[in-house]
């Protein structure tokens, strides 16, 4: 593994060309001068900045409703992808939207622990009362908060307790999410050697941005030391299928910082990048950040020079975008990923801990989104869901369109079939537009993403929702008063019926809005 050298050159040898920074720069800009922006903004697919957000769930949270477990486990599928929540961090990282605690007592963590065990096997019965084979893992994603956030003694307890509920195969992806901070901890190594004793096989760690300077706005908690520390510790015990998370729109990020992070990381040896837009939610401190002092961040137009530099520069060093935003050298990117987004109805996703989502014949739900109520649900015997609605055929049709065209693209005539609806008919005005706009192209029944549909993916999946669900998001709305303390609103992993006004988000709390 490469040590810290600042901005990195490639590799020698026969390894392809990375561009110079002024080459990325010139080939972003020749590619925004092509899009016509005013037109994107005015078909609804183009969101500025503070407007963005990608399409998590359908339907949003606040079309959701409240719900019993008899409804969320009827008609799971043979085979699912596993959804683990570890609600734990240090620090709060200024722009994480997810549910956590900060420095929780290891009393409590240890009860947190057993609340999710006594989860995994209730929701193991609750399957198996509808599905013979039980819990059976295409798919396993600890994900967080930090779930590196747990000690050694707590990840074996987990794993050996799941692996007594839950079948795997030999292609079963299990994957870990890491914090490079934690380190620092005197018995970091003794939990990376629990992690890999439990069966992980995919790494994914936060890393966001090697510029220092980011990373402390940004309150991280870790810098380039702790990364290169952590690459280390993962190279002596044989890993090599890391996956690092980067997010481009960051406070104090530039184009010549996002593209030193981004040749640096390729030098040090990543194969595979998940490269997200900053997003904003009203509960988060950089949202606040922003509306303060926007000058801090990058417009707009960076903003989509780094998507463009991004592109240019990794597959100019042989990597493959798919599903978007994801791009890996050499492999599949996460067959996680694939399945949430080309074969949910085939494997369902089961959401396992607080705050955790999932989808399950046809039922978008959300479990229970507070600790002690969590663990108090577990407590009583009672399934922790919280809120979920259960499709008929034409949003389920909907929702697989958003989500297919993020990967392997949108067949209308598998989907009418599967949907018993004419899928083309029914999206042929939606299909139209997009064509004239060079976002899709169409081939006889299938549809995929341009490169130019890949940059906007989220405002053209936006356009997929029902009349029924955008006036039923709005009119829920229209209760809420603070979207930084209103459960629903800080949860919503949806950019339909943002509370966006000009200027900023409102909050009738926060900024002293009144109705």
């Amino acid at each position: 593994m490469r040590q810290p050298n600042g901005s990195s050159s490639p590799g020698a040898g026969d390894a392809p060309t990375v561009p110079g920074f002024a080459e990325a720069v010139e080939y972003a800009d020749q590619q925004i001068q092509a899009i016509a922006l005013d037109e994107l903004r005015a078909a609804g697919v183009y969101r500025t900045p503070l407007e963005y957000y990608l399409v998590g769930t359908y339907p949003p949270l606040k079309y959701l409703h409240d719900i019993g477990e008899d409804e969320v486990f009827r008609g799971v599928t043979a085979s699912q992808n596993l959804y683990l929540h570890i609600p734990f961090c240090e620090q709060y990282c200024t722009f994480c939207h997810f549910y956590k605690e900060i420095n929780a007592e290891q009393s409590w963590v240890d009860r947190y622990v057993a609340a999710l065990l006594d989860d995994i096997s209730a929701v193991g019965q609750r399957v198996s009362a509808q599905s013979p084979q039980g819990l059976n893992a295409s798919s396993v994603y600890f994900g967080g908060g930090t779930p590196s956030y747990l000690r050694a003694h707590q990840i074996t307890r987990l794993f050996e307790h799941l692996w007594k509920n839950v079948r795997t195969s030999p292609d079963t992806e299990i994957t870990f999410e890491l914090h490079p901070g934690v380190v620092r901890q005197p018995d970091y190594e003794d939990r990376l050697d629990a992690i890999a004793a439990g069966g992980v096989n995919r790494w994914v760690f936060g890393i966001q941005s090697m510029d220092p300077d980011v990373l402390v706005k940004l309150n991280r908690g870790h810098g380039r030391d702790e990364v290169y520390r952590l690459l280390g510790l993962l190279e002596q015990r044989g890993i090599d299928n890391l996956n690092v998370d980067l997010i481009f729109g960051l406070p104090l990020q530039n184009l010549r910082n996002w593209y030193d992070t981004l040749t640096e990381l390729m030098a040090a040896g990543i194969e595979k990048f998940n490269i997200f837009p900053l997003m904003f939610k009203r509960s988060d401190p950089i949202t606040r950040q922003y509306m303060r002092n926007p000058e801090l961040f990058p417009d707009a137009t960076d903003r989509l020079r780094m998507h463009y530099m991004a592109e240019f520069v990794l597959s100019s060093a042989g990597f493959v975008r798919g599903p978007v935003f994801y791009y890996a050298k050499g492999r599949v990117h996460s067959q996680q990923q694939q399945n949430k987004f080309d074969s949910i109805e085939e494997d369902n996703l089961v959401a396992l801990g607080v705050s955790g989502f999932g989808y399950i014949g046809g039922t978008q739900y959300y479990n229970l989104c507070d600790n002690r109520q969590y663990v108090e649900a577990i407590a009583e015997g009672r399934a922790p869901v919280w809120r979920g609605h259960t499709l008929p055929n034409e949003e389920r049709a909907r929702r697989a369109v958003m989500f297919g065209i993020r990967s392997g693209g949108v067949d209308f005539d598998a989907l009418g079939r599967h949907y018993e609806i004419d899928a083309k008919a029914l999206f042929s005005a939606e299909i139209a537009r997009l064509e004239r706009l060079g976002l899709v192209t169409v081939d006889g029944s299938r549809m995929t993403l341009t490169d130019l549909g890949c940059t906007f993916v989220d405002g053209i999946g936006y356009l997929f929702a029902s009349d029924e669900v955008t006036s039923h998001v709005a009119e829920a709305n229209e209760l809420i008063l603070s979207p930084s303390q209103d459960p629903v609103d800080r949860y919503d992993y949806s950019p339909i019926g943002r509370l966006d006004l000009p200027g900023g988000i409102a909050d009738h709390y926060r900024d002293g809005v009144r109705a």
